[in-house]
């Protein structure tokens, strides 16, 4: 297996779960309906926090999601979505002592938690994938052409958009700006921007003209596609087991 851009952005090595041995598209498919499972589940009782949790554990480690890319995907998730508790405090002011602060902290909890869950959940889909694999997987599913090209590039762009400031990082750091006074620091963060975005224009424009001159739009061209087999659709059986207990959980629920 090539390397895996999408594990290059935070480090790691590939996942080598069961999930590997799916087709892309079963694996496109699993992720989503996991993410979908995880967006409805309700977290209200006992049952729909341990389906919640449940499938989200199982499936990062059925995809083999490597500690040292789960560490910096739950850093980000958590720097990310932590400063959503503070809404519970206009909350509370707005509604003085007659609302608890369990019920003021309910709301933005349970946004972190699926905001959190959710980003682990993508991240653990796409440690089983390359580019190219990801390419044949969007391209296996039956979705009009511009959108495979369009997801193709976006996860593209993506890699590039890492790739590039993980240079630029280390340009900096080979130059001593993390050792230098704060006045050089302030100054280098001032210029960073612009020097990141005119680094990333001009390298999209080069890989956009490339394909334009060589009529290549992402997608794999005159390949066959890996046919599901038995346990492609296992893998879907138990996903979308688990997307309907969470209905089930979350009608009950309303009813």
């Amino acid at each position: 297996m090539g390397v895996n851009p999408f594990i290059e952005a935070f480090g790691g090595a590939n996942g080598g779960g069961a999930v590997q041995s799916l087709t892309p598209q079963t694996r496109l498919i699993c992720g989503a309906v996991v993410f979908a499972t995880c967006s409805v589940a309700p977290l209200t009782g006992w049952c729909g926090g341990v389906l919640f949790l449940g499938t989200a554990l199982a499936w990062g480690v059925c995809c083999g999601l490597p500690r040292k890319r789960l560490g910096a995907t739950l850093t980000f998730a958590l720097i990310l979505f932590l400063p959503l508790l503070l809404l519970a405090l206009p909350a509370r002011w707005a509604a003085g002592e007659a609302v608890p602060w369990r019920d003021a902290l309910r709301p933005p909890l349970t946004l972190c938690a699926r905001g959190i869950v959710g980003i682990i959940v993508t991240a653990a889909t796409l440690s089983t994938f390359c580019l190219t694999t990801f390419a044949h997987g969007v391209a296996a599913l039956p979705l009009p052409r511009i959108v495979a090209s369009l997801i193709v590039q976006f996860a593209h762009q993506t890699f590039l958009l890492a790739s590039e400031s993980r240079r630029m990082v280390n340009a900096l750091r080979m130059r001593g700006v993390p050792s230098s006074g704060v006045a050089v620091q302030m100054r280098v963060l001032t210029a960073l921007p612009v020097c990141w975005l005119t680094r990333i224009a001009t390298r999209a424009g080069r890989v956009g003209d490339a394909m334009e001159l060589r009529g290549f739009d992402g997608l794999p061209c005159g390949t066959s596609h890996a046919r599901p087999s038995l346990r492609d659709s296992l893998a879907l059986t138990l996903t979308l087991l688990a997307f309907g207990g969470a209905i089930a959980l979350r009608w009950k629920g309303a009813a």
